[in-house]
């Protein structure tokens, strides 16, 4: 869900740091795109963790029903 968006801020940053010339714009990059992609990653990692949970909960929802 979120690798789309994670890919697409890497390549901005990386076009953007090709063109850095000064301590400012490093600055864009250490402060904006580099806190944001770990942003998105945790969001990754989150929705993955989300998702194993509710094949458990299916899982156990499939198993109690066929006891009922």
């Amino acid at each position: 869900m979120f690798d789309d968006l994670f890919n697409r801020t890497a390549q901005q940053m990386s076009k953007f740091s090709s063109t850095v010339r000064d301590e400012f714009g490093q600055s864009i990059v250490s402060d904006v795109y580099e806190p944001f992609l770990q942003d998105i990653s945790g969001l990754q990692q989150m929705t993955e963790l989300f998702q194993a949970r509710i094949a458990e909960i299916d899982q156990l929802t499939e198993e109690l029903q066929s006891i009922g």
